[in-house]
């Protein structure tokens, strides 16, 4: 699997479980550049979501200013739809 489908794979698997937790999101595959995962926020906002490789891991951080690994998409969807919601981390 090269590096941009890997990347797709863990965005389009993400936004899967973010619908599982009712919250809504959309994966931009432009022509040119990188994939990337849109999150719609409870303030009408959007999240932007990135997958990108970190040696043998990879991370998804979005535009809160946070981050978290790839291995892990169910953790990973908990935090982006409690930042979605504008809850607070605990």
């Amino acid at each position: 699997m090269t590096p941009g489908e890997k990347r797709f794979s863990l965005l389009a698997g993400l936004a899967w479980e973010l619908r599982r937790m009712s919250v809504g999101s959309y994966v931009t595959l432009p022509g040119v550049g990188e994939t990337v995962l849109y999150v719609r926020c409870a303030d009408g906002s959007r999240l932007s979501v990135l997958a990108v490789e970190s040696g043998p891991r990879w991370l998804l951080p979005w535009s809160a200013g946070a981050n978290t690994p790839g291995d892990d998409l169910i953790l990973a969807a908990r935090l982006i739809a409690s930042s979605a919601r504008g809850e607070r981390a605990a």
